[in-house]
């Protein structure tokens, strides 16, 4: 997480005219989050999930201490690039279920964990076959089934079959991601919709619907973190802890994927430029939520104990609680501040109803 922080100063807030032309001051913020932000994360997720593929080929080749790191480096990479895009839940990264062949998180019941331990005890042999395993079920796919591969019991020393299945899922990986890319990156694709909205487009007629849909994504990042993977592997008190639930457990990165989780929401905000020339009553909004994500970044970052302990020490899951309160806070600022500071309705986001 050290290597995303480097240099990072949020913008403040400067004048510009508020409100005098909305839908140019919307474009602009969409754009800018395109250009700046999301095409550079989708397309650097795509470049690390490459080299991913290629340590795991590498590891699996040659499985010595040299290419453990490697490939240790190469994962912990990955999953940090995958905080950067994860919360940009419609368009390119939910097609075809591209978000859950990505990573199968959080999966409550367990089906992952099954299904990965069903295809090892039957050596089924499609799951070694790039393409084949495409065509099976997300849970066996992606992120988190390299993870329970390479990290899991027997990870540290897997035999060919295994192998031959984490290059498999890394190779269907690296497809999936590019894809996502290449989406972002078409001059004729989800990126000319929200930049030029279209009254006969049937998400994003408006400049306002096409920034509607950026905060949306921005809100529901915050919610995804707080809600999804830090408030259940807390529990009400440490009692209650259930560290097993969190994300990236097994390879030891939910620290981690929590710090990383937050920079990159901080990041989408500052190169968005989402806080830039509000109206004047509204003028102390873009420094508090700069604040708070730095607060919260540091707040994940000042834990240095797995998650496995760290919800069990006192001093670790304080730092946790506060970071839960600072991701409150935020999302109380983003949805309903901000929203009103923009002229956004808040509407139905990616999780309402699950």
């Amino acid at each position: 997480m050290r290597r995303l922080t480097a240099g990072l100063v949020l913008l403040l807030a400067f004048a510009t005219p508020a409100a005098a032309d909305r839908p140019a001051r919307d474009t602009a913020i969409v754009q800018r989050a395109i250009e700046d932000y999301i095409r550079p994360a989708t397309g650097r997720f795509a470049r690390e999930t490459g080299a991913l593929h290629r340590a795991v080929a590498g590891f699996c080749k040659t499985p010595d201490t040299a290419s453990r790191a490697a490939l240790d480096d190469a994962f912990r990479t990955a999953v940090e690039g995958w905080s950067g895009v994860q919360f940009l839940r419609f368009g390119p990264l939910v097609d075809d279920h591209r978000m859950e062949r990505i990573a199968f998180w959080p999966d409550p019941k367990g089906i992952g964990q099954r299904q990965l331990r069903r295809a090892l005890a039957d050596r089924d042999a499609s799951v070694t076959d790039p393409e084949q395993l495409a065509g099976k079920s997300v849970a066996l796919q992606g992120l988190t089934a390299i993870e329970y591969l390479l990290y899991g019991d027997g990870g540290d020393a897997p035999d060919d079959f295994r192998c031959a299945y984490a290059v498999a899922a890394s190779k269907t990986l690296a497809g999936v991601t590019a894809a996502v890319a290449d989406d972002w990156a078409a001059a004729d694709g989800i990126a000319r919709r929200l930049v030029r909205p279209d009254a006969d487009d049937p998400l994003y007629r408006t400049p306002a619907e096409a920034l509607a849909e950026l905060h949306r994504a921005l809100a529901t990042g915050l919610q995804v973190v707080q809600d999804q993977k830090l408030k259940p592997v807390l529990g009400d008190d440490m009692a209650g802890a259930k560290p097993f639930v969190a994300p990236f457990r097994r390879s030891g990165l939910t620290i981690e994927v929590l710090a990383a989780d937050a920079f990159a929401l901080m990041a989408f905000v500052d190169l968005g430029g989402f806080t830039r020339g509000l109206p004047e009553d509204y003028g102390w909004l873009a420094n508090s939520i700069a604040f708070e994500f730095e607060n919260a970044v540091k707040a994940a970052e000042s834990v240095t104990l797995p998650i496995d302990e760290a919800v069990y020490d006192e001093a670790a899951r304080g730092r946790l609680d506060y970071l839960s309160v600072v991701l409150g806070n935020l999302r109380t600022m983003i949805r309903q501040d901000l929203a009103a500071a923009l002229g956004l309705k808040v509407g139905f986001n990616a999780l309402d109803g699950d």
